[in-house]
């Protein structure tokens, strides 16, 4: 078993979801500690609160990791006079590292809205994102190799990443040609001589890559390639490969009225209370959406993928009148519905510790509850 660092767990949340695909104001990330900081247990919690905090302090938890942040708005001082920043001080005394991925978490395949969708009964196979945010494409590298190196270098690009399309490896295309260039004073050249005009046989490589490959592609070409500047081009290209957002849309498994998804949604997620509006009681809902959190605005797409009934939290009266208008029945499961996160980021970093050899314990927050009860 091996010791473990913030920066440690930092690393595989951030390959679960990765930061690219939180909003700009969303101020995720590591908000308290060190990344160096020795990591024996971790609290998993929806919230950075008062209780969580105690908790942490009671369980001797090093980290915190959360899906909401735990600083929002800017701090212009950071004294006790405001029972928020107590908290922060209180994490600072206590040493207590705090990690959030939020929105990244919302919008990751497999993240926080397929949790959502799975416990619904969303038919994975026809599954579909509500609100598109980040699309992932490829750029096209083009780069001249002296014939002799021209195999090491395409091996090294394809080890690296580059050349994967769909489902096929390997893909690369070849032009011949001639390089020209004459060494300059202070240059070492791998061919020729300084001040004198070369002309080398030389063979045009060219590959796509994907934009998260791009560093470690450069990296791998700059290392194989003999010249001491290799000589690329790098485009853009329109074509994407995977697309990322908000919410989800699909049929369900077992077709139900509101009422009964309802009640559904209200065994699943660990809230006290739903609300629900419909416009039929007796309509039976077959294609749904659901977007974890605050999803009001996001009514119109769940309306344009042909979905009957729309789950989200926090719906405003007016909101809620404005979709019953469109033909569209609603559940507000509340901001709380999320803390499915809680027991499949405790799954997720479990098998983490497993695959790593990490020394270290995981625990699931317990003295977390909803803000909102509900008289029955």
């Amino acid at each position: 078993m091996r010791d473990v660092k913030v920066s440690d767990i930092i690393s595989q949340m951030e390959y679960l979801a990765p930061t690219d695909l939180a909003e700009d104001w969303d101020p995720i990330g590591l908000s308290f500690g060190r990344l160096k900081q020795h990591v024996k247990r971790i609290l998993v919690a929806l919230d950075v609160d008062e209780n969580t905090i105690q908790e942490a302090k009671r369980k001797k938890a090093d980290l915190i990791l959360t899906h909401h942040p735990a600083i929002f708005g800017s701090q212009k001082t950071l004294n006790q006079e405001d029972e928020r920043r107590k908290h922060y001080i209180d994490l600072i005394k206590s040493d207590i590292a705090v990690y959030s991925a939020h929105t990244n978490l919302d919008a990751a395949d497999g993240g926080m809205n397929d949790w959502l969708a799975d416990s619904l009964g969303l038919k994975a196979a026809d599954r579909k994102i509500l609100s598109v945010s980040l699309k992932r494409g490829y750029k096209k590298l083009a780069v001249y190799v002296p014939d002799y190196a021209s195999e090491k270098v395409r091996k090294a690009l394809h080890h690296a990443g580059a050349g994967e399309v769909g489902n096929y490896t390997d893909v690369s295309y070849t032009l011949d040609g001639y390089g020209r260039f004459t060494p300059q004073e202070g240059a070492e050249p791998a061919e020729g001589e300084v001040g004198k005009a070369e002309k080398i046989h030389e063979e045009r490589i060219e590959m796509m890559i994907k934009d998260t490959d791009v560093f470690n592609c450069l990296s791998a070409l700059k290392e194989a390639h003999p010249y001491e500047e290799p000589v690329f081009d790098l485009y853009t290209l329109e074509h994407k490969y995977q697309s990322f957002g908000l919410g989800r849309s699909g049929d369900l498994e077992t077709p139900l009225t509101a009422k009964k998804l309802a009640e559904k949604v209200n065994e699943q997620f660990d809230v006290d209370g739903v609300r629900y509006g419909t416009v039929d009681p007796n309509r039976v809902h077959k294609k749904i959406a659901v977007l974890g959190g605050s999803g009001e605005k996001f009514y119109k797409e769940a309306l344009n993928k042909g979905a009957t009934l729309y789950i989200t939290g926090d719906i405003s009266y007016h909101g809620a009148q404005d979709m019953l208008r469109e033909g569209l029945d609603f559940i507000d499961g509340g901001h709380y519905m999320e803390a499915i996160a809680v027991p499949r980021l405790v799954d997720y970093l479990n098998q983490c510790k497993t695959e790593n050899k990490w020394d270290i314990e995981i625990m699931k927050a317990e003295d977390q509850k909803d803000v909102f009860s509900y008289i029955k």
